[in-house]
């Protein structure tokens, strides 16, 4: 059997408004908006890297668990400034080769954050 999958990858996250949700991931993660339509789709980006859609969901059912992480480079700066800002924030699990933490978006879905050793 052949290789059917490509290594590219596409995180999909849905949200009830484009505009107010682009602007949280932006100002609270550092990405910048990409192609977008307000009325159906944002792409984000770090480093011009398309990282994250967000999709507008008229249907949402948030996720509530993690189900993929963003890699970060400074979990203990980041956690600090996002407790700040009043986001909601798990505690940081720190590991033999990582330290880890969840967030809670607008819409109420986990986003996983794991800082590498």
């Amino acid at each position: 059997m052949s290789q059917k999958l490509t290594g590219d990858y596409g995180i999909m996250v849905r949200v009830k408004d484009l505009e107010k949700s682009s602007s949280w991931y932006c100002s609270h993660l550092g990405f910048t908006l990409g192609p977008h339509n307000f009325n159906d789709f944002v792409e984000l980006h770090i480093n011009g890297i398309n990282v994250l859609h967000l999709l507008r969901s008229d249907d949402l059912r948030p996720m509530t668990k993690a189900n993929f992480a963003l890699y970060i480079n400074d979990s203990d700066g980041l956690h600090k400034n996002l407790k700040e800002k009043g986001v909601t924030v798990t505690d940081i699990t720190r590991r033999s080769d990582h330290a880890e933490f969840s967030l809670t978006d607008l819409d109420g879905n986990t986003i996983g954050l794991t800082h590498w050793f």
